[in-house]
């Protein structure tokens, strides 16, 4: 019952905030006590150190523009060393998508021309209505090629929606791994068009660092075989 009296004694506790990974400290950073709302929140002074009320199992929140939040429970009396992530920026290739759509869309629009139909994806219903031209539709060497184009220029929009947000500068920003090993990797572990679409910036970071712990563990399963 005596320690569980002192545990709960409120007194200053003082600590120095980090950059994780790092001997830098942080300046300015906020110091919320959860678990004590009556009690102010303070700033981290231009060394990083801090001072804050608080008893031992309370627990407080780091907070930092450009840092990963870090919440740390107070376990003991002993001065504090907290480490915060600093927040990774995706980088964007620069692509000329309109543009690039616009090629596409026109060479489709060439293949129609030539072709003179009226759809890439025609229905029985065209056959039945116009038999010529629908039959040309369905069977024709140029509608067959204006539908594999079709097909090229929706993966190549895909592909270049993936590169926008998944490539080898993002790659190499998030694990830092050799240029020897960036080739490969990307080859084997590109994610598809869904899941870009679907995932935060996190998710992609995370994805990432578990695929390239994965492929340095399985290497080389991975090595593409090089021509002559």
């Amino acid at each position: 019952m005596t320690f569980s009296v002192s545990a709960q004694q409120v007194v200053y506790f003082k600590g120095v905030v980090f950059k994780k990974n790092s001997p830098v400290t942080i300046a300015f950073a906020s110091v919320t006590n959860l678990s004590r709302k009556n009690i102010p929140e303070v700033l981290s002074d231009n060394v990083g150190s801090f001072r804050i009320q608080a008893a031992i199992g309370d627990t407080l929140l780091f907070k930092k523009t450009e840092y990963t939040p870090q919440i740390v429970v107070i376990q003991s009396y002993s001065p504090l060393s907290v480490y915060m992530q600093a927040v990774i920026h995706l980088e964007q290739v620069t692509i000329k998508e309109v543009s690039k759509q616009k090629e596409l869309n026109d060479a489709l629009d060439n293949y129609k021309k030539k072709g003179q139909y009226y759809t890439l994806d025609p229905s029985v219903l065209s056959v039945l209505i116009s038999p010529l031209s629908g039959l040309y539709e369905l069977f024709g060497k140029a509608p067959a090629q204006a539908r594999k184009f079709q097909q090229y220029s929706k993966q190549e929009m895909e592909r270049i929606e993936v590169a926008k947000r998944y490539n080898k500068t993002v790659v190499k920003k998030i694990t830092n791994m050799p240029d020897e090993d960036l080739e490969d990797f990307m080859f084997n572990f590109t994610p598809n068009v869904e899941d870009i679409r679907a995932w935060t910036d996190y998710d992609i970071i995370s994805y990432v660092k578990r695929s390239y712990a994965y492929f340095k563990a399985n290497r080389n399963s991975y090595k593409l075989q090089k021509l002559n």
